[in-house]
């Protein structure tokens, strides 16, 4: 029977995921994937493993998620993924490169954009196009064809841009190699150092950033509906989780610490579970169930925490749900009113939410267990009454 079931479960993960094998192009899973210099993918390649090593040629786009990526090789469209440690991409990419990093390291060709996150991004390659990156520190070297974005630290220049460079920065720095066809437009709120070797052909501009009218509005609507999103979300985990909510809300007030602890253990662990499940195909979609999780657990994770501050705000009245939507509007206010420490409010309340919350579910599926274990039934020689 138990072989039965085994097999009908592979053949339902073969017709579910079969299928998708000549859509998807070519998938390889493994600890160490390697496209070998004597080896051509003729198709796209789905790469995911601890380490990603292209020196061979894929004829068509890369598509990764890995621990550390090396491209010495070819690709002769993009390349796109996440990274848990160092991109190095000293090959040559056709398309465009799309990776969040830790570290990105491209020193090759790009042949349209180059597109990142990452904590520090040196790129000191040939882009075809635009350079966009959002990260720590940037050092953009090489020759860049049309502008470099950037929102970063620090920034340093010392390639050739074939239009503008666009940098929202603390540092910026214009070294004595760098070449400039149009403007430099920034916003500094450190040094700023331009070379006497800098060849800025357009202006050197330094701007304030001023929201016009419509942005203001578009970011008041969007602060009134995220309330509303986690009033309504909120009210809607009460509604399903009433138990556990109102467990955890008293957990929150009494063991803070303890749950902050606990939160930030969640917050921290389910990424680094995700990891090694996203790696292989039957782990993959429970890698992303626990990433919509951990998602919904960053919006509404602080419900409980919320609630219990309400609570006692009003002295019980209302009940769960009424010190919910006071608690709620006054973390918002708070969070507006200490604009500078706005980010470690919401922290602290998502984390002591978040703990408190697995907590009381703790506790509660421990209690469950100790409560069936007293009704079990006794042995046929004993009188025939449960305890």
């Amino acid at each position: 029977m138990r072989v039965r079931r085994l097999f009908g479960v592979g053949l339902l993960v073969a017709a579910a995921f079969g299928p998708l094998v000549p859509v998807l192009g070519s998938l390889r899973t493994s600890g160490r994937v390697i496209v070998t210099t004597a080896d051509t993918v003729t198709e796209d390649l789905y790469a995911f493993g601890g380490r990603v090593i292209v020196e061979g040629t894929v004829e068509g786009d890369l598509v990764t998620f890995t621990n550390e990526l090396t491209i010495t090789g070819t690709v002769t469209g993009d390349v796109i993924g996440a990274v848990g440690g160092t991109a190095d991409v000293s090959g040559v990419v056709g398309g465009s490169l799309r990776l969040a990093a830790v570290r990105l390291d491209v020193t090759g060709s790009v042949g349209d954009d180059v597109v990142g996150i990452a904590g520090d991004a040196l790129v000191a390659a040939d882009v075809g196009r635009d350079v966009l990156l959002v990260a720590g520190e940037v050092l953009a070297g090489g020759a860049t064809g049309r502008d470099v974005h950037v929102q970063a630290w620090s920034l340093e220049v010392h390639g050739t841009v074939g239009r503008d460079v666009m940098a929202r920065v603390d540092d910026i720095v214009v070294g004595p190699g760098a070449t400039v066809a149009g403007d430099v437009e920034f916003q500094a709120s450190d040094e700023v150092r331009v070379d006497d070797g800098a060849a800025v052909d357009g202006s050197l501009v330094r701007r304030d950033v001023l929201a016009p009218v419509w942005a203001k509005a578009v970011a008041r609507a969007v602060l009134w509906l995220s309330l509303l999103g986690f009033l309504v979300g909120g009210l809607l985990a009460i509604w399903l989780f009433r138990r556990t909510m109102i467990r955890a809300a008293a957990t929150a007030l009494e063991r803070p610490g303890r749950s902050a602890l606990v939160g930030a253990g969640v917050v921290v662990g389910i990424p680094i579970l995700v990891l090694p499940l996203g790696l292989s195909l039957v782990g993959l979609p429970v890698a992303v169930l626990l990433l919509v999780s951990w998602v919904v657990l960053l919006v509404l994770g602080a419900a409980p925490a919320v609630a219990a501050v309400g609570e006692r705000i009003v002295g019980g009245r209302g009940g769960l749900a009424g010190g919910f939507v006071v608690g709620a509007v006054a973390w918002r206010a708070a969070m507006w009113v200490l604009a500078l420490v706005a980010a470690l409010v919401y922290l602290a309340a998502t984390l002591v939410g978040i703990g408190a919350f697995a907590i009381a579910g703790w506790e509660q599926r421990r209690e469950a267990i100790a409560a069936d274990d007293d009704w079990r039934p006794l042995p046929p020689s004993g009188t025939g009454r449960l305890r």
